[in-house]
């Protein structure tokens, strides 16, 4: 499988142009990792973000406001994860866990550097991407907090 042709079939890369596309694929590096590895611990700097090539990931989080650990979802083929490793001392707002064989192309922290120095236009596109998981992690952590001032309310209400 050629890589550049599984990134343009990708969603998240198909409004890249081939000359920036061509550019991802020449930073990201591929490489295969067991059932266990850890690429991101939830609360860590992450270093690299990734697109699953084959294999599952668990994306699980401890919500400390609610009290909760839970299994947000598994990732298959395709699926980008780590996007905030792409941000310099931004924690991973989840953990990362390969649930079988993985195969993924990880781009580390260095390289996206380079890359937004080299073809800004790609790198807009990558930081929107980090900026619409941010989004998502802030929609989650709203309701988060809703959940827990209903219980307390609810708390409170049954006194």
């Amino acid at each position: 499988m050629e890589l550049r042709i599984f990134l343009a079939n990708l969603p998240t890369f198909s409004g890249l142009p081939p000359a920036g596309l061509g550019l991802v694929e020449s930073v990201l590096k591929i490489a295969s990792y067991p059932a266990g590895h850890v690429f991101t611990s939830q609360g860590e700097v992450g270093d690299a973000m990734h697109v699953l090539i084959d294999g599952n990931v668990r994306v699980s989080q401890k919500d400390e406001i609610a009290g909760l650990d839970q299994e947000v979802k598994d990732l298959h083929a395709g699926e980008l994860f780590g996007l905030l490793s792409l941000i310099s001392q931004m924690p991973a707002a989840a953990t990362c866990t390969a649930i079988s064989q993985v195969k993924a192309a990880s781009l580390s922290r260095e390289d996206f550097d380079d890359l937004v120095k080299e073809a800004p236009r790609v790198g807009q596109h990558l930081y929107y991407m980090v900026a619409v998981q941010l989004a998502r992690d802030l929609q989650t952590r709203n309701r988060s907090m809703r959940e827990v001032l209903r219980r307390e309310a609810n708390a409170i209400a049954s006194r």
